[in-house]
């Protein structure tokens, strides 16, 4: 593959951006649970080291960053919003481990800020996330606690 390729691949489609951004959002956020620190301290690390980076040899598609940056500035703002919106769907399985939790604050985020999207996309796209990192039952909770969500903020 020639550079010129390799670089167009890494680009990818609009789509393709949204949703490696939707990623690195998550990544983020984890990385903020697991560090117990601030999101919007994370966001310069992310811009400048972890967008459209190699993984396993292959390039990743180049988050688009609009998006990223919508996504970590809104979380960081709406953080309580989030915790009080998601509560009350974990508070049954108990403690949910921090990169499922990063899932669910991203996806009730973006449910919960734009209506812009369509809620099967957002739905659509953290459900591919949490299917990349999980092999379990969290899939199916992730789509049951988010659809539950877009129903409540989405009626």
């Amino acid at each position: 593959m020639s550079e010129t390729q390799k670089k167009t691949v890494a680009k990818g489609s609009l789509k393709a951006r949204k949703t490696a951004a939707r990623l690195m959002a998550v990544q983020a956020i984890y990385q903020s649970l697991q560090n117990e620190v601030s999101p919007s301290s994370l966001y310069e690390e992310y811009v400048t080291y972890r967008k459209g980076m190699e993984i396993d040899g292959e390039q990743m598609v180049e988050a688009d960053m609009q998006t990223f940056q919508s996504l970590m500035s809104g979380i960081t703002e709406r953080w309580s919003d989030i915790q009080q919106i998601i509560k009350p769907r974990t508070e049954k399985i108990g403690r949910v481990e921090n990169l499922l939790a990063a899932v669910l604050i991203c996806g009730t985020y973006e449910l919960l800020a734009h209506n812009d999207v369509d809620t099967p996309i957002i739905i659509s796209d953290y459900l591919d996330i949490t299917v990349g990192f999980f092999d379990g039952n969290e899939p199916k909770l992730v789509n049951g606690i988010l659809d539950a969500i877009s129903k409540e903020l989405r009626a």
